[in-house]
């Protein structure tokens, strides 16, 4: 999520924080417990719908199962988290007509009730990235904002080898945007690299049915191969689209 969507934050936004009654649970024969608090437990699926977000799309939906997670007790679970985030609001002795209203970063202590803002999420960020450490991480406190938590959830899928087309479907992402969270200085990231490269130690290519002297040279200047360009002009602009150079050692 955004910080928006779940912490306040100051001055004019379009996204809208989401409240109780953007929270759906399934069970794990699919039916819809709603909001039943005998029957949370239960839930093995929660489906969130964000009203209105940047990207101008409302009522956009997405569903998370459970993650099985078993670091720390499953504290990293989006089906727990959303379990224990409505049950503490429900707790609170909220009039039934206003409990579905009630955003989720309310929060009553004694007589008192409070909004947590983003500026308190940040607090907490840059504590931990100080606990970790910066040699650890490779980057200090001062560094890091309230995205951190996207940044982490697409690092995180993009190293487990999540299709990208399902990494833009989850973060609600409408292009490869995120692809500017991605950090390629971390080690993870090139994991296998090496060996992926020696998988096919020979390869060849099929001769092209048409072929000019530039179309194998990729110091020539627009020349054609599989790149995206907007450089195929000519009779045979289809012809040529896409198709592999032959293979070269240019020094």
């Amino acid at each position: 999520m955004r910080s928006c969507e779940y912490s306040g934050v100051q001055g004019e936004c379009r996204t809208k924080i989401l409240c109780v009654r953007n929270f759906r649970f399934f069970d794990r024969s699919n039916r819809d417990i709603q909001h039943s608090m005998h029957l949370l437990i239960e839930a093995t699926t929660v489906s969130i719908t964000f009203e209105f977000q940047k990207r101008d799309i409302r009522n956009d939906t997405i569903s998370y199962q459970q993650s099985g997670d078993i670091l720390g007790d499953g504290e990293m679970c989006p089906d727990r988290a959303a379990i224990e985030t409505v049950t503490r609001i429900y707790s609170y002795g909220i009039p039934v007509e206003k409990v579905k209203d009630t955003p989720i970063n309310f929060v009553k202590l004694g007589s008192l009730t409070y909004i947590i803002p983003s500026s308190l999420i940040l607090v907490k960020i840059q504590a931990t990235v100080q606990a970790l450490g910066t040699e650890k991480l490779g980057f200090s406190p001062n560094k890091v904002g309230t995205h951190l938590s996207r940044s982490r959830g697409a690092m995180g899928m993009f190293l487990a080898g999540t299709p990208v087309y399902t990494i833009m479907l989850m973060g609600r992402w409408s292009s490869d945007m995120f692809m500017r969270y991605l950090r390629k200085q971390v080690i993870s990231l090139s994991h296998g690299i090496a060996s992926k490269i020696l998988t096919f130690e020979e390869f060849y290519t099929v001769p092209d049915f048409i072929h000019t002297m530039a179309d194998g040279d990729p110091r020539t200047r627009n020349n054609t191969n599989l790149a995206i360009t907007q450089n195929f002009n000519g009779t045979h602009a289809n012809t040529r689209r896409g198709l592999h150079p032959a293979f070269h050692l240019n020094h």
